[in-house]
């Protein structure tokens, strides 16, 4: 897609619109992207910003009864939303019968969502219920939220998403209208359109439904610039819902604005190290012994270019006990030896030529597959937009990754992680704690019990 096939348009109250029609297929996705995230988050106020998602789902005022949802339902639609560091996003699919309901819902809610102490009292009982099941009751739950606190030394790049209870149950509807009116204006908005619809008559939709809306000044995401860290950080979380001991291990990216090639380098080594049948730790001599699981990607959602602030490229794996009486081996260090082996080898020796364009090709073809989905299209349209200012980056994505990336540069991006400081994180069951004298200090949060 070049820039000339994007539509885009500023409305007066300063609402940004990009259109991206498809003439094939009968459907749309629409999404509507605000420059908040939890990184964005007040101090003291953890979890705000996923709190805030959860009541604009809800619907406006406008809404019928029952709310957003059921009438997107109705109308044989599928919509959600979700937070990220520095945006939250509220998608949909349905259609392209249903693209005047869409808009109207999405400025109805943009206008007045439907905060009051009954929402807030049940979405906030709804989030402490995603905690306890998604972290707290859940094998690994902390993965990754514990990476971030250990590399990262400002609390803006530490936190998680769900945010502490405390500070959830402190929450109030002052507050929360507060935080609507700070980020929720039009002009700290875009609305994406993607699919089948003609492109002149959802501009004139989109003028009817939202260019009403009153602008007001946007209140900018305060900056968090993180300093390299100076060590290698290690800590240990005791599990008592893992089955297997298991380690997590975080590095951070480039950053994806000033060394573009540098992170795109960091992509295919994420996938030649642990994605597809032939990675090097899935199998062969790098592959480490007993491992059950394991996946390596980038981003902390596992979606690359997904933040402008500090980004990781992850590993985790499931490994067997192989446990002494003392706890040897508790810690993954033969898949941290592995690692650091595959890092040397890929950082001193010539990548082949056949393997590499294997794995762009496939990392291209997954990206593109993804696209064929009208709303996450519009998503990923709308987050690079939203982030970069570079919405046509997601169509290119793929050709840049399987035809631009060279063995030279994933071999630096290789050496650059060999040579980095990096957070390492052991997972250790509840009964090979209790076994092993000495353990290590365990790390303090929602993911221990």
């Amino acid at each position: 897609m070049t820039r000339n096939q994007l539509r885009r348009l500023v409305l007066d109250n300063g609402l940004r619109v990009l259109l991206a029609p498809n003439p094939t297929g009968a459907s749309i996705g629409v999404a509507v992207h605000y420059g908040v995230g939890f990184r964005t988050e007040p101090g003291g106020h953890t979890g705000l910003a996923h709190l805030f998602e959860h009541l604009m789902v809800q619907g406006g005022h406008a809404a019928p009864p029952g709310g957003y949802l059921p009438q997107v339902q109705r109308a044989g639609g599928l919509a959600d939303a979700k937070t990220r560091q520095d945006l939250t996003v509220y998608y949909a699919a349905a259609p392209a019968s249903a693209l005047e309901m869409l808009l109207g819902l999405e400025a109805d809610r943009m206008r007045s969502p439907r905060i009051s102490p009954r929402n807030l009292r049940t979405q906030t009982a709804v989030i402490d219920e995603e905690i306890r099941l998604m972290v707290r009751n859940r094998p690994y739950g902390a993965f990754p939220w514990v990476l971030p606190r250990a590399l990262h030394s400002r609390a803006e790049n530490a936190r998680d998403g769900y945010g502490e209870s405390v500070d959830l149950a402190a929450l109030d509807i002052p507050l929360c209208e507060r935080f609507f009116h700070d980020h929720y204006s039009p002009g700290n908005a875009l609305v994406t359109l993607t699919g089948a619809f003609d492109p002149d008559e959802a501009q004139r939709l989109v003028r009817r439904y939202f260019a009403p809306l009153q602008g007001r000044p946007v209140v900018a995401a305060p900056g968090a610039p993180e300093p390299e860290p100076r060590a290698e950080a290690r800590l240990s979380v005791t599990d008592p819902h893992a089955g297997l001991p298991a380690v997590a291990v975080g590095y951070r990216m480039p950053d994806p604005v000033t060394e573009r090639a540098g992170y795109l380098a960091h992509l295919v080594l994420a996938a030649l190290l642990g994605q597809g049948r032939h990675a090097l730790l899935r199998r062969g001599p790098a592959a480490p012994a007993g491992v059950t699981s394991l996946s390596v990607g980038c981003g902390l959602f596992g979606l690359p270019l997904d933040t402008t602030g500090p980004d990781l490229l992850t590993l985790f794996a499931v490994h067997g006990s192989g446990l002494g009486d003392d706890g040897a081996d508790a810690d993954g260090g033969r898949v941290t030896d592995a690692l650091d082996a595959a890092l040397t080898t890929l950082a001193e020796n010539e990548i082949d030529p056949g393997l590499l364009r294997a794995t762009t090709a496939r990392w291209a073809s997954g990206a593109l597959r993804e696209l064929g989905d009208p709303s996450t299209r519009a998503q990923l349209l709308g987050s690079r937009e939203m982030l970069f200012g570079e919405a046509e980056l997601t169509e290119r994505l793929p050709e840049l990754v399987r035809d631009q990336v060279t063995g030279e540069q994933v071999s630096r991006a290789a050496a650059r992680l060999r040579a980095s400081h990096r957070a390492v994180v052991r997972f250790v069951p509840r009964t090979a704690a209790t076994a092993a004298a000495g353990a290590t200090a365990t790390a303090q949060g929602k993911a221990v019990a």
